[in-house]
């Protein structure tokens, strides 16, 4: 009776910790992903390949065929085809982590703009917006 109940705790740790460390790496990837799309360097190419290299040893074979997917037919097509494509393999993670999903919506990378001409740009259209609808410069534009 000991020897079953050791086994079954031993599985059980085994099952937490491939659990954790696929939720580590998926993590990891996609944070690493979203980086390489927004900054495109040689330096986020470099770790994005790495930890793609690593997906294909831990991920499910769904996620894998996910991945290539979205590499093949998402990076550098259509906005629409990226969302896609990134939809369909983050719902695929989530399915290996057992994240259960009715209607997971489209998605898609936000990029943030760290430019200062941008920030002026847009601060002297949001005033102009505001000035042309007579609202206060406090309310947004909508």
């Amino acid at each position: 009776v000991s020897f079953i109940g050791a086994f079954l705790a031993n599985r059980n740790s085994i099952i937490l910790q491939t659990r954790k460390l696929k939720e580590d790496q998926y993590i990891s990837f996609v944070e690493l992903l979203h980086n390489h799309s927004a900054n495109n360097t040689t330096e986020s190419l470099e770790k994005y390949v790495l930890i793609r290299d690593k997906m294909l040893l831990i991920a499910s074979e769904d996620v894998v065929n996910k991945m290539l997917a979205y590499e093949k037919n998402g990076v550098g097509k259509s906005l629409e085809d990226h969302d896609i494509y990134l939809t369909e393999l983050i719902k695929s993670i989530r399915r290996d982590l057992k994240l259960k999903d009715k209607k997971f919506p489209l998605i898609g990378f936000k990029k943030a703009r760290k430019d200062k001409m941008n920030e002026e740009i847009e601060s002297v259209f949001f005033d102009q917006t505001n000035i042309n609808m007579g609202r206060d410069s406090m309310d947004p534009p909508f």
